[in-house]
């Protein structure tokens, strides 16, 4: 986890943000899901939902991909932005949506055994069959 403050939006800038306190660092996901929205696998930073706060939200829309979590995307663009677990209190967001590069690492792979064979995963980060709740990054 890494204490920030950044600013963020979509493409079209319909969907406006800021973050501020502790981000996770990076997972990246290779679920079907995250495949499906994002065109390929999903790199996620995750905060508390009281550390987002959004200047600009009209193309906001939030679609429940299953019965336990919902995904939020840009209805104008298209930017698959955000992911959510139903009564959680967290916000997953997409890395890419940050104005500035922050200073995150990719700590893990997961859901790998749907990782499409066009990529190899860095044998570096350790890999997961599915989600892993740790954070060994410091």
């Amino acid at each position: 986890m890494k204490n920030l403050s950044s600013r963020g939006s979509c493409l079209c800038g319909g969907i406006k943000f800021s973050t501020q306190g502790l981000h996770r660092h990076v997972g990246n996901c290779h679920c079907s899901q995250c495949m499906k929205t994002h065109g390929n696998y999903a790199a996620y930073t995750m905060i508390k939902d009281k550390n987002i706060k959004f200047f600009r939200k009209k193309t906001l829309t939030w679609y429940k991909s299953s019965r336990n979590a919902k995904r939020g995307f840009c209805n104008k663009c298209g930017a698959s932005a955000f992911f959510k677990s139903i009564n959680s209190n967290d916000i997953h967001i997409s890395a890419g949506l940050f104005d500035k590069t922050l200073k995150l690492k990719t700590i893990r792979n997961i859901f790998t055994k749907n990782k499409l064979k066009y990529y190899k995963l860095d044998k570096r980060i350790p890999r997961y069959s599915r989600y892993s709740y740790e954070d060994k990054s410091g």
